[in-house]
């Protein structure tokens, strides 16, 4: 059996930012982890991302445990973090590079012919294929015959027919937790927690989301048993009691969210664990949350994308203003907290459209706010969209990140007026009198929520006051 590395990259400098300042583990890592362990080979993860540590320290700790295959992952901003690692890999010995994550999956053949120290890229989900993959790297098997990969064969890149798609969830091991450092995971108001995933794929068709590129259009979901098993063992193992599920669609069966809340209730979990979670506002309803909410969800997210219909319509978002009001009516009626996503530079977006979007946020007033930039992501219709319009601005993939910066050229608005108008919704939303109010309050519920929300305000708080500074508008 072999040594394998996998490497989570020191990411979060470029992404943190207002309401953006959660550090969860590296889920796909650590179920591919968990697969490897049960084929007996020696695994080693490393949170670089978690732990803060930056290259040369991951080569120091890489050279001590001489693995035989290394494994990262890179979104696309971080596609070139992920090249520079691969070749600090390269100094190290003939290792090979595997690289997952959505920007490989998306430009499989692209990402190896610019990138020739890594060696393999893996198309979608992994767990499936690592072992068959590992034993293809390492001489036990044959490269070609593995699924759902692409590397470089005789000078050009090679993509191998799709793997079939995990429809049992509950046959994966649960996440190798134990080689991460669990301490360290925080959300935006809780510190310790962890993520779980519970459902894969989404039916929506927002143009801006590679999810159902990366993980299909089907939804699979694991049983209620399963994932309360994952909750109760984390609780025992770690005394990790907050949960954060990462599912793109939570609530697309109300039958599976009734289960799952019974379950946990049944369990004896309700008063022990919070968990929070994120779903669509065209599915969500004051029974449906009360269930939730006394099966222990604090929080809930939603998409408000924008206040303008049409910019709604453009992106296909397949939910109404009205739904979208709705959905946060009833998570405050049942005393949710709230977290709703929207964003800016939208193509054909005007300044009157983000006005609009400004007042839908104020008035509908969720609990936090995350605002990004409408980024056009390989493998995303938006992208797409911008490149057969001339609108991407650059082609520079480490300018992608959602939270910082314009890269969708808008004739309506110059990038600087854009990233004014950002700050500025932000900063009518956040300071506000009583928008300090319920944050303390909220803060004040236990000790967890006030050590994170009071580092995820002054976080949020520093990045406002530098962007202001940037632009040459000090105060």
């Amino acid at each position: 059996m072999a040594k394998v590395a996998l490497v989570n990259l020191p990411f979060q400098e470029d992404i943190e930012a207002v309401a953006q300042t959660s550090v969860g583990p590296p889920m796909g890592q650590a179920y591919v982890a968990s697969v490897l362990l049960e084929k007996g080979h020696n695994v080693r993860l490393i949170d670089a991302n978690a732990l803060r540590m930056q290259l040369p320290e991951i080569m120091k700790q890489l050279a001590a445990f001489s693995p035989d295959v290394v494994g990262t992952t890179a979104a696309t901003p971080s596609l070139v973090l992920a090249t520079e690692f691969a070749k600090g890999v390269k100094r190290l010995g003939d290792i090979p590079v595997i690289l997952g994550g959505p920007h490989g999956s998306a430009l499989p053949e692209e990402t190896l012919l610019q990138n020739r120290e890594i060696d393999t890229v893996v198309v979608g989900e992994g767990e499936t294929i690592a072992h068959d993959l590992v034993q293809g790297l390492t001489g036990g098997g044959n490269l070609a015959d593995v699924p759902s990969i692409a590397f470089i064969q005789d000078g050009r890149p090679v993509v191998t027919q799709a793997a079939p798609i995990l429809e049992e969830l509950d046959q994966l091991p649960f996440p190798a937790r134990q080689l991460l450092p669990n301490h360290l995971y925080r959300t935006i108001d809780s510190w310790p927690m962890t993520c779980v995933i519970a459902v894969r794929g989404c039916p929506a068709k927002c143009i801006y989301c590679n999810v159902p590129h990366l993980a299909g259009r089907g939804m699979r979901r694991r049983s209620a048993a399963n994932i309360v098993a994952e909750m109760e063992l984390c609780l025992a193992q770690w005394g990790v009691s907050f949960f954060s599920f990462i599912d793109d669609t939570f609530t697309t069966s109300r039958a599976w969210v009734h289960d799952l809340c019974d379950t946990i209730i049944e369990a004896g979990l309700g008063k022990k664990v919070r968990w929070s979670c994120l779903t669509r506002p065209d599915m969500a309803d004051v029974e449906m949350l009360g269930k939730m909410k006394a099966a222990g969800c604090v929080r809930v997210e939603f998409g408000i994308e924008s206040g303008s219909p049409r910019m709604l319509k453009f992106l296909r978002k397949g939910a109404s203003l009205e739904n979208i009001r709705g959905a946060f009516a009833a998570a405050r009626k049942v005393g949710l907290v709230t977290l709703g996503f929207a964003m800016v530079n939208i193509p054909g977006e005007t300044r009157e459209d983000m006005e609009m979007t400004l007042n839908e946020i104020l008035s509908i007033d969720p609990t936090f706010l995350q605002l990004s930039f409408c980024t056009p992501y390989p493998g995303t219709y938006l992208h797409e969209y911008c490149a057969e319009n001339g609108l991407l601005e650059t082609s520079d993939w480490t300018r992608y990140r959602f939270l910082r910066e314009p890269v969708i050229q808008n004739p309506n608005m110059t990038a600087s007026e854009i990233q004014e108008l950002h700050s500025q919704i932000l900063r009518r939303f956040y300071f506000r009198p009583r928008k300090f109010v319920q944050i303390a309050r909220h803060a004040l519920l236990s000790p967890n929520a006030f050590y994170s929300l009071t580092r995820s305000s002054l976080q949020g708080a520093t990045h406002l006051v530098k962007a202001r500074l940037r632009r040459g508008r000090p105060g």
